[in-house]
C-alpha cells in the first residue's frame, strides 16, 4: 500500500522517498529523516512557518549516559545551545494560537526553563506539569536522597492572548464527599427548591441503611439532582454577584439566581454557591464516571509496560501514547498540525494519526526504518491495537510520506 510517486511530492527543499512512503497518497503527513534543526529550517522555507498548533519536543535529557541509539552526554553549555537553536526554530513554525510542550527530567530543568524564557518570553509560560512516571521501588529506592520518580513538561504559548486551550478531564478515583445533598424538586422554580441529605434519600429508596458505596453509586446515577454548597470567592466575582451573595446571607433559606450571559447562572443559598454533581459526570466506555479537571500534576499515566507499545521496543526514552494524546487533546482539534522534532520511536505520529491530526515528525537516527516506519505502517493498516487505539476507535487509514 505504498504511496504512488506520481500522486505525491515533497515540498521545496525536501526529497521524497517513495520506497518508504506508505498509505493514502493524498495524506499530508510526513516523517522527515534528517537532522532536526536543518529540517525545521527547511520546513520554514517550504511554507510551514506558522502552521503548527502544537509542537512536542522530547529531547535527550543530558543524563550523562550513552545509549545505542543516541548520545545523552553533552557539556551543559553545549546542551543549552543545542536547545536554544531548536526552540527558536520551533517557535517560527508555530501558529499564533499554538503552544509548545517540552519534556525533561531534573538534570537540565533549570537550564531549559531559562532557554524557553529567552526564546518565548517569561510571560508566555502556560504551565509546568509534573509527570509521575514511576514508583519508589527497585534500585531507584536505594539512591541517596529522595527517589526521583518524575519528569516535567514545560508548556509555553507563542502568544498567550491567542492560545486556545481545550479543557481536559480525568477520571476521579474517589467520590467527592462534599456532594451530599439531594434536590427533591428540580422542576420547580429555584426559590421553591427543597433539599435533604443524600443518604436519607437513598435510605428511602432502599428501605434500609445504605452502604457508602451504594450512596455513591446512586449519586452518580442521579447526578442531576445531587449538589454541594461551596463558599464563593467574594473578591473574585462581579459587584452584582457580591450584592447577591450579601442578600443570600441575609435570606439563608431562599435560593437566589444571577443570570450571566455566556456563563452558567450563579445559584446561591445561604451565601454559598450551589454546584451540581452532573457537571462532574460523563459517559465513558458505556458507563457513567466521575471526572475532574486535569491539573498540573499527572499521576494517572502509566509508564510501566510501554517498552513494546506500538509493536516496537524503545527502552528508557519511550513515552506512553496516553501522555501524547492528552497533550494533543488540550492543545489541538482534528485537522490541526502537530510537529515532533525528536520523533524517537514514532509515538507522536502514531497518536496524531489515531486522533485525526496532521503531523510532521523529524528523526535522524537509523531507527526511522527499524522503529518509526514499521510502527506507522501498522497504525495505517489498523493492526496496532495498543496505546490509545480503542479510546479513539481507530481502525486504520491515512498514510504518510518519508522526506529527506
Amino acid at each position: 500500500m505504498r504511496i504512488s510517486p506520481s500522486l505525491a511530492s515533497a515540498p521545496p527543499g525536501f526529497a521524497r522517498d517513495p520506497a518508504r512512503s506508505y498509505g493514502d497518497p493524498s495524506s499530508a503527513d510526513a516523517v522527515v529523516h534528517a537532522e532536526n534543526l536543518d529540517a525545521m529550517q527547511r520546513l520554514a522555507g517550504a511554507g510551514f512557518a506558522g502552521r503548527f498548533r502544537c509542537v512536542y519536543l522530547d529531547p535527550p535529557f543530558n543524563s550523562g549516559r550513552r545509549f545505542a541509539l543516541y548520545d545523552d552526554a553533552l557539556d551543559p553549555g553545549a546542551w543549552r545551545a543545542m536547545m536554544l537553536e531548536r526552540l527558536a526554530a520551533a517557535r517560527h513554525l508555530m501558529s499564533d494560537d499554538g503552544a509548545i510542550f517540552v519534556e525533561i527530567d531534573d538534570t537540565e530543568l533549570g537550564s531549559l526553563q531559562c532557554a524557553m524564557d529567552d526564546v518565548f518570553g517569561r510571560g508566555q509560560r502556560i504551565s509546568t506539569i509534573t509527570i509521575v512516571r514511576s514508583a519508589a521501588t527497585g534500585h531507584k529506592a536505594g539512591n541517596r536522597g529522595p527517589v526521583n520518580v518524575t519528569d516535567y513538561l514545560f508548556v509555553y504559548a507563542k502568544d498567550r492572548a491567542r492560545f486556545r486551550y481545550n479543557p481536559v478531564v480525568r477520571e476521579r478515583t474517589r467520590y467527592d464527599a462534599a456532594y451530599s445533598t439531594w434536590l427533591e424538586n428540580p422542576a420547580d422554580p429555584a426559590e421553591a427548591w427543597r433539599f435533604c441529605p443524600l443518604r436519607a434519600r437513598v435510605m428511602g429508596e432502599l428501605g434500609r441503611a445504605p452502604s457508602l458505596a451504594e450512596v455513591h453509586a446512586y449519586a452518580v446515577a442521579h447526578a442531576q439532582q445531587v449538589v454541594r454548597f461551596a463558599q464563593p470567592r467574594y473578591e473574585a466575582v462581579s459587584r452584582e454577584a457580591q450584592a447577591l451573595i450579601d442578600r443570600s446571607r441575609r435570606e439563608p433559606d431562599r435560593v437566589l439566581r444571577l443570570v450571566r450571559p455566556r456563563r452558567k447562572d450563579l445559584l446561591l443559598r445561604g451565601g454559598n454557591r450551589i454546584l451540581w454533581l452532573a457537571d462532574k459526570v460523563i459517559e465513558r466506555g458505556g458507563r457513567r464516571v466521575l471526572v475532574e479537571p486535569v491539573t498540573n500534576v499527572w499521576d494517572d499515566i502509566g509508564f510501566q509496560g510501554i517498552a513494546r507499545e506500538g509493536g516496537v521496543r524503545f527502552v528508557r526514552s519511550k513515552k506512553p501514547e496516553k501522555l501524547v494524546a492528552r497533550i494533543l487533546a488540550m492543545s489541538t482539534d482534528p485537522g490541526d498540525w502537530v510537529l515532533d522534532a525528536f520523533l524517537g520511536s514514532g509515538t507522536t505520529a502514531a497518536v496524531a494519526l489515531k486522533m485525526g491530526r496532521r503531523w510532521v515528525g523529524i528523526e535522524r537516527g537509523a531507527h526511522v526504518d527499524d522503529l518509526c516506519i514499521p510502527r506507522l505502517r501498522s497504525v495505517v493498516d489498523g493492526a496496532d491495537e495498543a496505546g490509545v487505539t480503542r479510546a479513539f476507535a481507530w481502525r486504520g487509514g491515512g498514510g504518510f510520506h518519508v522526506w529527506t
